[in-house]
């Protein structure tokens, strides 16, 4: 006879195996991989992962027990393509968690300064545009609309011994250089998830 607490865990297998067999994905984060549910509809609630709220494209079922350390914030592959976790929540029995996540970020090209400094790279980046509502200012006839972008840039593919700072400056080759500048550095598990919003001007 199985304990209370076996109970959800053991409906989540049930459900992956014999119900939804066709939302099943497999799940990647700190070295963990398990295969999890597509559950719910997106949305974009109160959870976003910064003030600049990150659309979220997906929701997945997992067992807590599978991704002790998943997190809002944090970088996870799910059928094979970088996501961020948007939101992260788990019943009162600490059993599963519901995961919201961004959009698949794409591998793109990138040219990288620190403005003044002798730091100006070109790397590879995992990216993913995202948008914003700007407070209504009281000249405007609508609100305005700030594009923002959220940039991955893998440990091992930066260059520098300091860490990315904000007011850096990014220019996205495969977006017709779009230029970008840093807004908050997070340091994620293997990855800096960097928010950065358009700059404004030309080419450097």
């Amino acid at each position: 006879m199985r304990k209370p607490s076996e109970y959800l865990p053991a409906a989540v297998a049930g459900l992956r195996s014999r119900l939804m067999p066709d939302c099943s994905e497999t799940l990647c984060h700190a070295g963990r991989s398990a295969v999890v549910t597509r559950v719910g509809s997106p949305s974009r609630g109160e959870d976003a992962l910064t003030e600049t709220e990150i659309v979220e494209s997906a929701h997945v079922l997992a067992l807590a027990a599978d991704f002790p350390e998943l997190t809002k914030g944090s970088a996870v592959e799910l059928g094979g393509s970088l996501r961020i976790v948007t939101s992260c929540r788990t019943d009162p029995a600490r059993a599963h968690l519901v995961v919201g996540l961004s959009d698949e970020l794409e591998a793109m090209s990138a040219a990288y300064r620190r403005p003044g400094k002798p730091i100006c790279t070109t790397l590879g980046v995992l990216a993913v545009e995202s948008q914003t509502v700007s407070y209504a200012d009281a000249d405007a006839a609508a609100p305005s609309i700030i594009q923002t972008w959220l940039v991955c840039v893998a440990d091992d593919q930066w260059p520098e011994t300091t860490p990315p700072q904000t007011s850096d400056e990014i220019a996205l080759a495969d977006r017709r250089e779009t230029f970008l500048r840093v807004a908050s550095v997070v340091h994620g598990n293997g990855y800096w998830i960097l928010r950065a919003r358009p700059r404004g001007g030309v080419s450097w």
